[in-house]
């Protein structure tokens, strides 16, 4: 597939991204408050004496990854849904 062409899918899945995400926030109001509680953990963690910095630098690395893993996660779904989408389309004829 041309650069070009992956470039623009991958700015038009930000963005598609992006407005999904702001619907969810309204759409799911526990959302917010999840987010909350995970940077208030992770504050928790920052700041916790009883904790090592190599242990720290784990939990950071695990958190990192996690996200990643998530995010990445996240974009096939989206881009799945899409295919299923239009599969399900051609399948009731409304496009060939």
């Amino acid at each position: 597939m041309d650069d070009k062409i992956k470039e623009l899918l991958e700015q038009g899945f930000v963005e598609r991204s992006q407005i999904a995400f702001t619907r969810m926030r309204e759409a799911v109001p526990r959302f917010d408050e999840l987010v909350n509680e995970l940077v208030s953990l992770s504050e928790e963690v920052e700041h916790c004496a009883g904790i090592s910095e190599g242990a720290r630098e784990q939990v950071r690395q695990f958190l990192s990854r996690s996200s990643e893993v998530d995010a990445e996660f996240q974009k096939y779904l989206y881009i799945q849904a899409a295919r299923d989408c239009v599969e399900m389309l051609r399948e009731l004829g409304v496009i060939r």
